[in-house]
């Protein structure tokens, strides 16, 4: 696929990830892009996040929020990345995947745990290193975010269950949903 131009790599990329959407976003993040650190621990254990990768993580965020201007997507996300290098180092699509991922918690996304469908392709530029980002909500039968909301069986009130068996929004509204269990 060499010779397409950045959009035309994001549109196939959103064609296979998310044919459904009918919207979708895309950007191109100017740079090399950044590998996710191994976790760091301190001498009692404790883990804590590399300063060098947090600092990272800053910079993506700020370069996203330059591009996206709404709120967090709240449903499924289907996510791709197209990660153009300006060397042959080995590095995981992985590790640049939840990089991505992170740095768009609670601005594209709330939590990267909507992430429904997603793809990191790795292309060398030595010229030009970049990330073409494209984004688009997921038609997906695992519900996530806002997307996957139930009606409590006691109270009525829509919540999201933390389990797939979950009826009741809190311990609460159990009785009231026995009760209307044994009288229907």
């Amino acid at each position: 696929m060499t010779g397409l131009s950045d959009r035309e790599w994001g549109e196939r990329l959103m064609q296979l990830l998310a044919p459904e959407a009918s919207d979708s976003w895309g950007t191109v993040l100017l740079g090399e892009p950044h590998s996710k650190a191994r976790p760091r621990f301190d001498k009692d254990g404790h883990a804590y996040k590399d300063p060098a990768d947090a600092q990272a993580e800053q910079a993506t965020k700020w370069k996203m929020r330059q591009f996206w201007r709404r709120g967090p997507l709240t449903g499924n996300v289907a996510l791709g990345c197209i990660f153009f290098r300006s060397s042959r180092q080995e590095i995981d699509s992985d590790n640049m995947l939840k990089h991505v991922c992170d740095a768009g918690n609670g601005l594209l996304w709330l939590d990267d745990s909507q992430i429904t469908a997603k793809y990191g392709g790795i292309e060398l530029d030595v010229d030009r290193p970049r990330t073409i980002l494209v984004m688009a909500p997921h038609v997906s039968t695992m519900q996530r975010g806002t997307d996957y909301v139930r009606s409590c069986a006691g109270c009525g009130k829509s919540f999201t269950p933390s389990r797939h068996t979950q009826k009741c929004c809190s311990r609460d509204c159990v009785p009231a949903a026995r009760r209307k269990a044994v009288s229907a």
